[in-house]
């Protein structure tokens, strides 16, 4: 194992003193005994079920070589859609699936939607304010093959859509998209829009690896500002996030690649400038080329109001030298600038025996804490089990994670792990069915019963794509939805914080915080829904710090199980 699993980054902003803690015990709810299988008996946490037929995915979905999936409800009735990129050869094109409720979907065939692509970001967002949700195709276009490179598709109600990409200033013919997000970085009212571009050009079919920063016009024209606002050329992202890490009230944006991590921190004033000895805190030995690092997330893990990065990995044989997803704590501001601390070892994140690029801090058994999924998938007697570190609370401030879906099959084998060319490691793994990884896996509840479901697209064709129904039994839930009238209707930015009932603004009392955003973790995109588990709080109160300085919304004793939409 290589030795940036166990060694802590420092910078002149992080904390001079190593912490080493070990995982507090907890007793975890006994789910099925599946002994029989090999798992270790109530081990593991989570209950998902595979119900991608039942479901009405399949057959459409099947065959695709996916690398791209973002959700959002596109006609208003409640319930999440889903869009499907992939890598276009000889599988099937882009695919736009619409959800009728009662956990149903069906295929919407919009000839146009089906993008012959090598698409790595989906993302829906209102891009022209008008209260519904447009959508952005990334895509790493190449002159030899006949795909398509970014496209944007206006949304003119109920879900139909039109291609508006010629000359709107968000799809240059030669740029390498990947990850997509979006924010309101000048707090006009307007979202802008943020693609990653691929450092590799043997990858990317562009000349350059710069990253972009396009400025909303309105009317769904965008403009590139990417060097005005101050994002470096040559700066690439794998994968990008946005949001509000030194609590200024402005958004701030993370791009994640093999060729460097490195956070921006907004002025306030339209421009961006590197956090001080970013790219040395989030340094990490062994990238570059094929060891690439993909996704990221910034949620708040201890609830100290202060948001966390978590960072996937895409390693070229983590079955022989394993890698673990990194975390790290913000150990607070001083004159604006953030410190952050990597935390990986002490937090108890297991180096991973396979690529695992997309990553989320999410609470998958609405117990309170926020849980760190992987996009990877193990299974045992047919049953797929996720790789999520369960969040065990906090011990001298460092939150605890136990991870257990290694342990459900014997993979990697002796045999496994003497494999040296990744084509004979990859056709092993799709053949005998043990483990899988996907590059994108964003969570969404799409049957709005208050567990956050999964979706994978499978990047082999013959191996199946996953929608995961999360059937945890856990505490209660809520989930917010902003619409906000005197900003972006989708309130992106907005900081929304929780406490118990009668608790509101007492720090010491915090039980969750996060940002709205739409658009991370890798090739991702999930619905601007935050979403937070309560355990055994039936009340909550909500605190709403609106961006760009716009003010505080407040929202005292909120019944829990519910999806509430506030109108600001």
């Amino acid at each position: 194992m290589r030795s940036q699993c166990t060694n802590f980054v420092n910078s002149i902003f992080a904390v001079a003193w190593l912490l080493v803690a070990t995982c507090a015990d907890s007793e975890l709810p006994a789910q099925e005994s599946p002994a029989d299988r090999g798992i270790r008996a109530g081990s593991y946490p989570f209950v998902f079920s595979d119900v991608g037929d039942k479901a009405g995915l399949f057959p459409s979905i099947a065959g695709i070589q996916g690398h791209a999936a973002g959700w959002g409800d596109v006609d208003g009735d409640g319930f999440i859609d889903l869009y499907v990129g992939t890598f276009h050869s000889e599988g099937k094109p882009n695919l736009l699936f619409r959800n009728e409720g009662k956990g149903k979907f069906r295929f919407d065939d919009q000839e146009h939607l089906r993008l012959h692509s090598r698409a790595s970001g989906s993302l829906f967002a209102d891009l022209d304010n008008d209260g519904d949700l447009d959508l952005f195709v990334s895509s790493m276009p190449q002159p030899q093959k006949d795909v398509v490179g970014c496209t944007l598709f206006r949304n003119d109600g109920g879900g139909k859509f039109t291609d508006v990409s010629k000359d709107n200033g968000a799809c240059p013919t030669a740029f390498g998209g990947r990850s997509a997000t979006v924010l309101d970085f000048d707090g006009d009212g307007l979202l802008d829009l943020l693609v990653g571009e691929d450092p590799l050009p043997r990858y990317n079919g562009s000349t350059t690896k710069s990253s972009r920063l396009f400025r909303n016009l309105g009317k769904l024209q965008l403009e590139d500002v990417s060097a005005a606002a101050g994002l470096t050329a040559d700066t690439p992202g794998y994968g990008v996030a946005a949001a509000d890490v030194n609590n200024d009230g402005w958004p701030d944006f993370f791009l994640a690649s093999s060729a460097g991590n490195v956070l921006f921190l907004n002025d306030g004033h339209g421009k961006f400038r590197e956090a001080p000895g970013s790219r040395k805190v989030f340094a990490w030995d062994g990238t570059g080329g094929d060891n690439m690092v993909c996704g990221v997330s910034m949620v708040d893990v201890n609830r100290d109001g202060l948001l966390d990065v978590i960072l996937g990995q895409h390693f070229k044989a983590p079955w022989r030298e394993p890698v673990p997803a990194r975390l790290y704590l913000h150990r607070g501001n001083k004159d604006g600038n953030p410190a952050y601390e990597d935390i990986t070892a002490a937090a108890g994140l297991k180096p991973l025996p396979i690529k695992g690029p997309h990553v989320e801090i999410q609470d998958f058994d609405n117990d309170g804490w926020p849980d760190i999924y992987v996009s990877i998938v193990k299974f045992a007697g047919e049953r797929p089990y996720p790789l999520i570190y369960k969040h065990l609370g906090n011990k001298e401030g460092i939150p605890q994670f136990r991870e257990d879906a290694l342990g459900v099959n014997d993979f990697p084998t002796a045999e496994d792990l003497a494999i040296k060319r990744s084509g004979e490691f990859f056709d092993k793994v799709v053949r005998d069915k043990k483990i899988i990884y996907m590059a994108p896996g964003p969570s969404g509840d799409y049957d709005n019963d208050g567990r956050l479901d999964l979706f994978l697209p499978n990047w082999w064709a013959t191996s199946r794509s996953l929608l995961l129904h999360n059937e945890t039994p856990g505490g209660n839930w809520l989930q917010v939805q902003l619409q906000w009238e005197r900003g972006n209707r989708m309130g992106i930015g907005a900081k929304l914080k929780i406490y118990p009932a009668g608790k509101l603004g007492d720090a010491a009392q915090l039980l969750g915080c996060r940002d709205m955003a739409a658009g991370y973790g890798y090739a991702s995109a999930q619905p601007a829904i935050a979403h937070f588990g309560l355990g055994e709080l039936t009340s909550v109160d909500l605190e709403i710090i609106l961006p760009h300085g716009k003010g505080t919304v407040s929202q005292k004793g909120i019944k829990a199980n519910q999806k509430l939409t506030l109108k600001l």
